[in-house]
Formats: structure tokens, C-alpha cells, sequence
């Protein structure tokens, strides 16, 4: 009697690398700034800074990826 059951498949893995930027540097810059230059900064580059203060949980991105 044969098996109607299908061969199972091999899993295929592959690495990821998440890398990490510290942002600390950053923000203290950020609360140096007064709300002249945060105007003229956002006008220059847009909502880039508010990323930079998202708190990103690595092994979260980790999971997901």
C-alpha cells in the first residue's frame, strides 16, 4: 500500500543582518536645538529627524524578517 502523503519539503533558511545605528548622540543634539533651528532643519530635510527618535526593537525586526 503506497502513501498518498506528499514528500515533505526541506526548509530553506537564510541569515539576516540587522544593523543598529546609535542615536543618543542625536538626540542630545536635538534637545540643543532651539525651535528656530528644529523649523529650519525640518523645513531642510523634511520629517527624517522624527525616524531618528523612534525607538526600534532589533529583535523585533528580527522576528519578523
Amino acid at each position: 500500500m503506497g502513501s498518498n502523503q506528499a514528500p515533505l519539503s526541506k526548509k530553506r533558511f537564510c541569515q539576516v543582518k540587522i544593523k543598529s545605528l546609535e542615536v543618543a548622540s542625536l538626540q542630545e543634539l536635538g534637545q540643543l536645538m532651539d525651535q528656530l533651528q528644529r523649523q529650519a532643519f525640518h523645513k531642510t530635510y523634511g520629517k527624517i529627524w522624527d525616524l531618528g527618535m523612534i525607538e526600534v526593537f532589533v529583535e523585533a525586526i528580527a522576528s519578523l524578517t
